[in-house]
């Protein structure tokens, strides 16, 4: 055989290779185009399960606050004025001390008034004794109705001048009219006092009120009794207890706002009039509500939803909310306790998209349907 023709049948079978092995991978593509239609026109959805985390819900008791600040003021607050005159000889308590009512807290110079004092009593004995003299030369007839009554006035005068300086030589001690502490010393020993003047001011602090100013709008929600949480920078992780006391019903035309004082619990003593407190009121408590984590649950047009995880999708499910504190809401309607609620990963999920429980809640490989095993599933929250 010439060398032409042999050439001339290799070149026609390799021709034939090469055409057939394109046949068949243009064969094996159309068929992979063909299965994933059907599969896609079955509903097999060939993108991974989205990880999240879920939360499961909880029973509690959550109540309906109002937040603000107060300033903490002493319903018996009192300024001790001198009620005589003379030089102040000593004082005997010291600001921060605390009193008792009737307790001595300075002491005027008594020298003087006491000398007044005897020569008013030796003056008086002397108008006594002339006064009953007159009575018995009345009785018999020997003096007049006029003598008898010019000595009984000037007794009585006397009598009056004389009491009036004890009362004095009295007022000289400086005494406390209430029990509590000294807040405030405004005069020096050796000052020369006079009368009305404000010598120490005293607070009692069981007395001490948390007075607040509220918006017109929480009005109708607020009432006497409603309890109260109190927290000042000066004890951090201390929480007082205070109830509400009285409230002024006149909104303040300035400020839209109305005053409200809550009487405290200071027992302990250790709050101090003028300190600036944070204050929760609780106007209401709703017991064994259905709680949820705010994170866990979207908002959009002033309507929230959340994603319920069922054989393994999100479901996005409409609920309905009522008292929110501390991050946790009260869901009212739309989920049952055994609901799974997803709490990581929400925001990028869509309806019925599948999904695969991950983190410290995600289920054992061969438990198929989450809803099944409740139990393994511990709310963060609780």
């Amino acid at each position: 055989m010439k060398p032409a023709n042999i050439f001339l049948i290799l070149l026609l079978a390799f021709t034939f290779t090469v055409t057939s092995c394109s046949r068949k991978d243009q064969s094996k593509k159309a068929a992979d185009k063909t299965e994933q239609a059907k599969d896609k026109k079955k509903g097999k959805d060939t993108k991974p399960p989205v990880p999240v985390e879920v939360v499961k819900l909880k029973r509690g008791t959550i109540q309906q606050t109002y937040r603000t600040i107060t300033s903490l003021e002493a319903e018996n607050e009192v300024s001790v004025v001198a009620r005589t005159s003379g030089i102040l000889e000593s004082i005997k308590v010291e600001e921060g001390d605390r009193v008792v009512k009737g307790q001595p807290l300075a002491q005027l110079d008594v020298e003087q008034l006491t000398l007044e004092a005897e020569q008013l009593q030796a003056t008086s004995r002397k108008l006594g004794k002339e006064l009953k003299r007159q009575q018995l030369l009345f009785k018999k007839r020997l003096g007049s109705s006029d003598a008898l009554d010019k000595a009984r006035y000037e007794f009585q005068a006397q009598q009056a001048q004389y009491k009036l300086a004890n009362l004095k030589l009295k007022y000289a001690t400086i005494r406390a009219p209430i029990t509590g502490l000294i807040s405030e010393r405004l005069v020096k020993a050796g000052n020369l006092i006079s009368n009305n003047d404000v010598l120490f001011k005293i607070v009692d602090p069981l007395s001490l009120k948390a007075v607040l100013y509220l918006p017109e709008k929480e009005l109708s929600s607020i009432s006497k009794g409603q309890q109260v949480f109190l927290k000042v920078d000066a004890f951090p992780e201390k929480v007082m207890h205070a109830r509400v006391e009285r409230i002024r019903p006149m909104i303040d035309a300035d400020t839209g706002t109305f005053k409200v004082v809550a009487s405290i619990d200071n027992d302990e003593g250790l709050l101090q009039k003028g300190m600036f407190g944070r204050v929760e009121i609780v106007f209401n408590t709703h017991k064994n509500a259905l709680l949820l984590e705010q994170q866990s649950i979207i908002t959009q047009d002033n309507r929230s939803h959340v994603f319920v995880v069922r054989d393994h999708k999100a479901i996005q499910t409409p609920i309905k909310t009522g008292f929110l504190h501390d991050g946790v809401y009260e869901v009212t309607q739309g989920l049952k306790d055994s609901d799974l609620v997803v709490s990581t990963g929400q925001q990028i999920l869509k309806h019925d998209v599948k999904v695969e429980i991950v983190g410290d809640n995600a289920f054992p490989k061969n438990k198929s349907n989450p809803e099944n095993n409740p139990e393994t599933a511990i709310a963060k929250n609780n």
